[in-house]
């Protein structure tokens, strides 16, 4: 297992250009910056002590909750649900991984609760947070339903964690805008309730990233069991050309005009293969390879592989967003350019392998199209941040510090074979973490975090960013795997 960098909170912010071996660095104790990791640990549910995903100032929270629409605006209210109290997968894994990186008994207690939760498959009042067949029909395996269940005592059986829960496990809900329990046209029923039931695969190849940090650090049984349990999930999902399809059949999507000349508002997800979340599950089965030795996920491993080669795009020289499946034929999807997908393909494959792949200099230029297509410059042309997409006015500070894990790999990589990019992937990195710190805000004198993004506006991908007024943990989570020189596709 390689060695990963780790530094100390403030003396990292290495000089433009410094040629300074990774040696030199490598073995410091990871020191987090304790304003940010206390703030990580506080955001909490006084209920279930599962963590938020997002935190709104009070002082800000009418005007906040008022950008995302009006009172009697449906999609704003099941917004501003998600936003008050809801937890993405996905974010809780990062606050995990966080947790692990710390160590001691209590983080990495706290870290595996959130597991024991997705073990028993409940959360409060809503007492199903897991997918499958028959209680609330979804389908893994067409040709046999009942392989994947919902039944939370089917142990081992089971299927994909939803998407994103409520932390406080409440199934019914109050708009934090006004107060109001009620709205006309609200999906089945005028009572606000939780309505995002979507078990998609990315997210819970990061749950099984968090269970394999955590169970490398602290052996338990759960989150072995639970991370084989969901990647026997997604190997059932894993399509003739290698990728983990997005999720079950059944999960809903309302459908454009031209979507629905294709599919149905229940395959659409099925039907699709997204490249982010297969370099997400290609990190999740090498950690489950490295700890078990079971050949399944190695088999799983070289699928993804397959797939991957299937995206690449030699005339651009990055991956395609994805991949979708019409009349039983699979093609690229091209509709958008996905920044993210970029930077995690080097962070966790390496920029050894991608050259070895499609050629020498490969990994560089897949960095070069992402600076290009999603940078966000200075007037002097210095790198503040990426966005999500092709834009140049949006900062994501969480994808910025996807962005910043892949600039140290590159560094790492081509510091002895090529000094002169070395330096400019040190620059573009040191630069955005400079930047960040204009995102970075105090909520008292004792807790800080991170915003989610520099504005508000939707991202093509499904969802919308934030006013920088909201906290994100991933955001802040992430920053704290910069400052820490960690990689979390690897395992500490």
């Amino acid at each position: 297992m390689r060695k990963l960098l780790q530094l100390f909170i403030g003396v990292c912010v290495l000089l433009a250009g410094a040629n300074i071996p990774p040696a030199a660095w490598a073995q410091t104790p990871i020191i987090l910056d304790p304003q940010v990791f206390d703030w990580l640990k506080s955001n909490i549910s006084p209920i279930t002590h599962l963590p938020y995903s997002f935190y709104v100032p009070r002082k800000d929270r009418s005007k906040i909750y008022g950008l995302m629409g009006s009172a009697e605006s449906v999609k704003g209210s099941i917004e501003r649900m998600i936003t008050h109290e809801g937890m993405d997968i996905y974010d809780g894994a990062v606050y995990q991984i966080v947790l692990a990186m710390a160590g001691g008994r209590d983080n990495l207690d706290r870290a595996s609760l959130v597991d024991r939760y997705y073990w028993q498959g409940a959360v409060g009042d809503t007492w199903n947070i897991r997918a499958g067949y028959p209680i609330n029909t979804f389908i893994y395996d067409p040709k046999h339903p009942d392989r994947v269940s919902s039944d939370n005592n089917r142990f081992g059986k089971r299927g994909f964690i939803f998407r994103i829960i409520d932390a406080d496990g409440n199934y019914l809900v109050t708009d934090p805008l006004d107060g109001n329990k009620y709205l006309p046209g609200f999906p089945d029923g005028s009572r606000l309730h939780w309505v995002d039931w979507k078990p998609v695969a990315g997210e819970n190849a990061w749950v099984v990233i968090a269970a394999m940090q955590l169970y490398h650090k602290k052996p338990d049984s759960i989150e072995l069991k639970l991370s084989q349990e969901l990647a026997r999930a997604a190997m059932i999902l894993q399509s003739p050309i290698g990728g983990i399809r997005m999720a079950p059949l059944g999960t809903d999507r309302t459908l454009s005009k031209a979507e629905a000349a294709y599919f149905t508002a229940g395959d659409w997800w099925y039907n699709h293969i997204s490249t982010e979340n297969n370099i997400s599950w290609y990190a999740a089965f090498r950690m489950l390879y490295q700890i078990t030795g079971q050949v399944k996920y190695k088999h799983a491993m070289e699928g993804i592989q397959r797939y991957l080669r299937f995206v690449w795009d030699p005339q651009q020289g990055y991956f395609a967003q994805g991949a979708y499946c019409i009349n039983g034929r699979w093609v690229k999807d091209h509709k958008n350019f996905a920044l993210d997908v970029q930077t995690w393909s080097i962070a966790c494959l390496g920029p050894e392998k991608l050259d070895a792949w499609f050629g020498p200099g490969a990994a560089w230029r897949i960095w070069q199209a992402g600076r290009r297509h999603s940078g966000v410059f200075d007037k002097q042309g210095g790198l503040l941040g990426v966005g999500y997409t092709d834009e140049h006015d949006r900062i994501s500070v969480e994808w910025s510090a996807g962005a910043m894990v892949a600039l140290m790999e590159l560094f790492r990589y081509y510091q002895s074979t090529d000094p002169a990019r070395a330096a400019r992937a040190l620059r573009d990195k040191d630069s955005m973490r400079r930047s960040m710190e204009g995102l970075h805000y105090d909520i008292s004198p004792t807790l800080a975090a991170y915003s989610y993004s520099s504005r508000r506006g939707w991202i093509p991908f499904g969802w919308n960013s934030h006013d920088p007024r909201v906290m994100s943990l991933a955001s802040s989570g992430w920053m704290l795997f910069v400052d820490a020189g960690f990689n979390p596709f690897w395992l500490l």
